[in-house]
């Protein structure tokens, strides 16, 4: 199975996909999303893997080799931003969501 490219989105596209997240209720509202994103850009390690996935996506294993940290430590940075709809885990692929392509094109430099 083909897994899609949300980096190739427009921003419409991801504006779209946000819309149809905060309508869906599993996000609290707008300030809730964004006390939450904010709480897990203050930590190095979850800024990292956000910009490690920026150009692709990853398997857990190579983030963890790129970060020298064991998959424990991983689990629950990735678990953090997964919460946050900012990246999904599918087997051991990490990728970014539409709401994390969005975030790493507007805020990560």
């Amino acid at each position: 199975m083909e897994r899609k490219n949300y980096r190739e989105m427009s921003d419409q596209e991801l504006e779209t996909w946000k819309q149809k997240l905060d309508e869906s209720g599993l996000v609290k509202g707008p300030t809730e999303a964004h006390r939450r994103a904010l709480r897990a850009m203050q930590h190095p390690i979850r800024r990292e893997i956000l910009t490690m996935l920026k150009e692709k996506a990853l398997t857990i294993e190579e983030i963890a080799n790129h970060l020298n940290i064991d998959e424990k430590t991983l689990d629950f940075h990735l678990q953090f931003l997964k919460d946050i709809f900012f990246i999904t885990v599918k087997e051991n692929i990490v990728d970014l969501t539409p709401l994390g392509v969005a975030y790493t094109r507007h805020v990560i430099q």
